[in-house]
């Protein structure tokens, strides 16, 4: 029925108005620009084309930019963006896109340093527009809308003056299941008078349709084969939308779209699958407590001390109770936390995208020092006797003292970001970076003793988020090109690449270092051993937890592999057969890095910004 109105309120929206005939008044007009791709071979120029473009047209009143500002956050891709953009005679509003916050050397800060805001939220005439992104932030997955957002969503929705005023939703993907927690935001914005979805992140012009609100994709602004450099009008009537591209080097425009406003038909049928959590029935598996932190969590939580450490993108480090996942005590940092709590005896070390290194207390959180960096620090911390090794946004790599915080030393070895954790093993503290390498250093002085980049050329072939683990004198790595490689931990040169699995970024050794094992990309784990020059296949087993590339570690245990999925799945294995074990879902997106306590508890934190306990009950 559903599919019904949809097809007959279309037929009877696109034949109301034709091109060319005169409407009632003049409209509201706004340009709409997305996926920019500034840093790409193109994006530059076209959006200086585009720019230079609306500001010969007096009739467009603001302009909208809905995501992928950037090929990647390096560099001064941002500023040069900005510097295009700021150039525009009228008001613009903008969110950043994936591009802009998976890739980033700045764990996504500089974009709110540089625009004020990730999210707006304005009102022109009869007309309210809200944007907000959805990631994913650094972690590789499906998009995934900060819990704090949505909450800022509805508030605003919440507070209408009046509750029927027309409102548009600006994202960069779809809100469809391209987010994990799409959902989440459409049964908020069930109730209210949403007049339709504008998103970009599929580059081409589309009517699209999401449980009731009309949705519309619009192009990329890049040439690409026969398309030259294009961008979006939409005329605004009281009665309609109109969806214009235009052409500016052929000084032409094109209707394709027409969009019927006013107040939006309810229709109750859900077509989009929602999350299924059936699986649970028959897990085994209990949640024994389960803290909401109201932010999104993009790093691993930690045990020591009977507490467990939780870090937000929120910048709250935690404290929890490991008995009732009760708050002990938090801290706030100054900035976005990406970084997995580091913990020796009273000291827990954190980074943030403010730029400090920070040491606080584990029994009280109050801070006991901190350290400014030259640059944004999301990567995860190492320590190591007395000494701090944590990497930044610049590709600077440092070793510190724990006590007090002092440099003990720093190498500008690398020029790509890191975000990684470290592994130290024979006097060498190594690490991956965005910039295609991976760096050993000396652990004692921190003088590069090899570089290793013998992966496929391009920086999104990096080596650089994946946790890199050590066997047989041999450093392991997944990367985004679907290679598992072996390294010689004394010279850094190959010992050997094995591809045909699709791994990709998720890797981990078991306990005695005879076997490291990966997730693939979709469905299998593999089991190899670290022995021997060459590949050596243990087992492969099919899991069947779907299509995944989160680059989430494994954890071996008591003859148990433990690993997450980016769609909020928990799972166990035996060690010596890969057989599955138990599988549990905990959430409706990305479930970080695990903490294994032991064989039968685990303790988990998600993107959806919730920690939790759980237990084996076999």
């Amino acid at each position: 029925m559903a599919s019904l109105i949809k097809l007959s309120l279309g037929f009877v929206f696109a034949c109301g108005t034709l091109l060319g005939q005169a409407e009632s008044s003049s409209p509201l007009k706004f340009g709409w620009l997305t996926d920019t791709h500034v840093g790409g071979s193109t994006g530059a120029e076209d959006l200086s084309i585009v720019v230079h473009d609306i500001n010969k047209n007096d009739s467009i009143n603001f302009v909208i930019v809905s995501g992928d500002i950037t090929e990647l956050d390096v560099g001064h891709n941002l500023e040069l963006a900005k510097a295009i953009l700021d150039s525009l005679t009228i008001p613009y509003y903008i969110i950043p896109g994936n591009h802009d916050l998976k890739w980033s050397s700045s764990g996504g800060q500089r974009f709110e340093q540089l625009w004020g805001s990730d999210k707006f939220n304005f009102e022109i005439g009869d007309y309210r527009f809200i944007g907000i992104h959805q990631g994913p932030v650094l972690r590789m997955g499906a998009g995934y809308l900060d819990p704090a957002d949505i909450s800022w969503v509805e508030s605003i929705l919440q507070s209408l003056s009046n509750p029927m005023q027309k409102v548009f939703i600006v994202l960069h993907y779809p809100l469809d299941p391209a987010i994990d927690n799409w959902h989440v935001l459409r049964d908020v914005l069930r109730p209210y008078n949403i007049q339709a979805v504008l998103h970009g992140h599929g580059h081409a012009n589309r009517a699209t349709w999401y449980e009731g609100i009309p949705g519309v994709m619009s192009r990329s602004i890049l040439r690409r084969g026969k398309q030259p450099t294009g961008y979006s009008i939409v005329d605004l009537y009281s009665t309609h939308a109109n969806f214009i591209e235009r052409i500016p080097l052929a000084d032409s425009t094109h209707f394709w779209h027409r969009l019927a406003l006013g107040e939006k038909i309810s229709l109750d049928s859900l077509s989009l699958p929602y999350p299924d959590y059936s699986e649970n029935d028959t897990s085994g598996v209990e949640i024994v407590w389960q803290y909401k932190t109201g932010s999104l969590i993009t790093s691993a939580p930690t045990v020591a001390n009977d507490q467990v450490y939780v870090s937000t993108v929120g910048g709250e480090l935690m404290a929890l109770d490991i008995r009732s996942g009760q708050v002990n005590w938090s801290w706030q940092a100054g900035g976005a936390i990406h970084s997995t709590p580091a913990v020796k005896g009273k000291r827990v070390v954190i980074g943030s995208v403010d730029s400090t290194i920070s040491c606080v207390s584990s029994k009280n959180g109050e801070l006991l020092w901190q350290t400014q960096s030259s640059a944004p620090v999301f990567s995860s911390a190492l320590i190591d006797g007395r000494k701090v090794y944590i990497g930044n946004g610049d590709g600077d790599f440092q070793a510190l003292n724990l006590r007090n915080g002092k440099q003990k030393w720093v190498s500008h070895a690398g020029t790509g970001y890191i975000e990684t954790k470290p592994v130290l093993t024979q006097g060498k503290i190594i690490y991956g970076a965005w910039d295609e390498s991976i760096y050993a250093l000396n652990a004692r002085n921190g003088q590069l003793e090899w570089q290793w980049s013998d992966g496929r050329s391009g920086l999104l072939y990096s080596p650089a988020a994946c946790w890199p683990v050590v066997g047989d004198n041999k450093l392991f790595i997944v990367a985004p090109d679907r290679v598992m490689s072996a390294i010689n931990i004394s010279n850094g040169e190959t010992v050997w690449r094995k591809s045909g699995h699709r791994v990709r970024e998720s890797i981990g050794i078991t306990e005695d270092g005879m076997n490291v094992f990966a997730r693939t990309m979709q469905d299998s784990v593999v089991s190899v051993k670290t022995g021997g020059d060459a590949f050596e296949l243990d087992w492969i087993k099919y899991i069947g937890f779907g299509y995944d590339i989160a680059p989430n570690a494994m954890i071996e245990m008591d003859g148990y592999i433990f690993f997450t999925t980016d769609n909020g799945g928990v799972f166990c294995l035996e060690r010596t057969t890969g057989n599955l074990v138990w599988r549990h879902r905990i959430s409706d997106g990305l479930v970080n890095t695990l903490e294994v306590i032991d064989s039968k508890r685990v303790i988990c934190t998600a993107a959806d910004g919730k920690v939790s306990l759980l237990r084996y009950a076999d």
